[in-house]
């Protein structure tokens, strides 16, 4: 099983976006797992209406990694979703991440284990815009991140963060197998002179696979349907870069 994350020290960048439409896209051909690591839990709202279980619950051993995972919609697409907040008004993903994640260093690596004794091909982490002991852990069991910016200066500067935090956690962590091959470049518009100086910067750089993924209100709408977007979208581009990343991917 391989296994990637979705991930930069920015929100609002369309990390959950280009989660669920990765993991949608490589379900047509292979089994996959999406984990939703985010505390928001936007990933889980997208695809599912309801759960019994949570990424939360076989982090703290209330259940087990079969008692999570629901199959969504989409054929060959499951998730191990988060709630958001409990009935009590709580996060418990977000206090898993403040407790008991800086123990608990190979939790993650047990976690897509089990995953792939499961049958899986691929998981897929969509994480939150930090890098603390919680996604170092998830660090710890990937093969491959993708890092998804926007054509702006805010994103530039979190890529930068990005790329040297993760340089770090390879050296600290002594983990030489979590490799950031690719960038999405989310939201592009052609019509901004700034963003195309931006998009020039980042392909002239010709340090990583480049894929734009155009500005397209279908996103939105996938989200509302609860559909991934290249079932929604109307744009050929659209559909084109996702399933340019996941060529990338496989």
């Amino acid at each position: 099983m391989k296994t990637i994350s979705v991930a930069l020290q920015k929100g609002g960048v369309g990390k959950t976006t280009v989660s669920v439409s990765l993991a949608a896209e490589l379900a047509k051909t292979s089994k996959v797992c999406l984990v939703d690591a985010d505390p928001q839990g936007n990933a889980s709202a997208s695809l599912i209406s309801s759960l019994s279980h949570e990424l939360s619950d076989i982090l703290n051993g209330k259940c087990y990694v079969k008692d999570a995972i629901i199959e969504t919609a989409v054929p060959g697409l499951s998730i191990i979703p988060t709630a958001g907040r409990n009935e009590s008004g709580e996060n418990e993903l977000r206090l898993y991440r403040s407790t008991l994640a800086t123990k608990e260093v190979f939790a993650i690596c047990d976690l897509t284990d089990e995953i792939a004794k499961l049958g899986y091909d691929y998981c897929i982490f969509d994480t939150c815009p930090a890098f603390d002991n919680f996604e170092e852990n998830i660090f710890q069991a990937t093969d491959e991140a993708i890092a998804v910016v926007q054509a702006d200066k805010f994103s530039q500067d979190g890529l930068e963060d990005f790329i040297n935090n993760l340089k770090e956690f390879r050296k600290h962590r002594r983990c030489e197998k979590t490799e950031l091959k690719t960038i999405v470049i989310n939201n592009v518009n052609h019509s901004y002179k700034l963003a195309n100086n931006i998009l020039k910067v980042y392909n002239e750089a010709n340090a990583f696979s480049i894929i734009e993924i155009p500005q397209d209100q279908a996103f939105k709408i996938s989200q509302m349907k609860k559909i991934p977007v290249q079932y929604v979208t109307e744009k050929k581009e659209t559909k084109e870069a996702v399933a340019q990343l996941a060529a990338l991917i496989k």
